[in-house]
């Protein structure tokens, strides 16, 4: 299993950033949230889904607000383009959440799952997880959590009213970081 932190410091491709954490604790759902600016790529990311739809989701200006819920196993990454537009939602399965007092820090458990700003679903990294179990690099309980999770996002947020809320969420959430960020 390999570890993801919020702050994209693994992350290659993001040459310049600026990153900001906010703790919630008065927010009975999500335990942090964060926030980076990507000032610059090395490489403009496209992908096409499924459906045939291209969407960019990685280039200069581009923002990811990672929302980290308290008691789930995954992370919702809400990708935004230079005018702060939603382009999709990322859910990152994961297991041993860690919210370290500035970077949160996750285990990745391969499967993921996007909502695009259509409310469209697709499952992402479906071989990479069969491979991790069948190579031993993740057990079968963890296997088994990684599909039931990926079930209960879409059954949650792929609900019109509830993925409606949820971009209002995100969309409040990245005003109070870039208002924090201005200060």
């Amino acid at each position: 299993m390999k570890k993801k932190y919020a702050d994209y410091s693994k992350d290659n491709n993001i040459l310049e950033k600026e990153y900001k954490k906010l703790d919630t604790p008065n927010d009975p759902y999500f335990g942090a949230i964060t926030l980076v600016n990507i000032t610059k790529v090395k490489e403009k990311t496209i992908v096409t889904r499924d459906n045939g739809e291209e969407y960019i989701i990685l280039d200069d200006g581009y923002k990811r607000l990672n929302m980290y819920p308290k008691e789930e196993n995954f992370v919702i990454i809400a990708i935004y383009d230079i005018k702060s537009n939603l382009v999709e939602f990322y859910f990152d399965i994961s297991k041993d959440i860690k919210y370290k007092p500035k970077v949160p820090v996750i285990k990745d458990l391969y499967l993921d799952v996007v909502i695009t700003k259509n409310n469209y679903v697709e499952f992402i990294d479906e071989p990479e997880l069969e491979e991790a179990y069948k190579m031993a690099d993740i057990k079968q309980e963890d296997y088994e959590l990684a599909r039931k999770t990926a079930d209960k996002i879409v059954n949650k947020f792929h609900n019109p009213k509830e993925f409606e809320k949820l971009k209002q969420t995100a969309s409040d959430y990245l005003d109070k970081l870039m208002r924090m960020e201005a200060e």
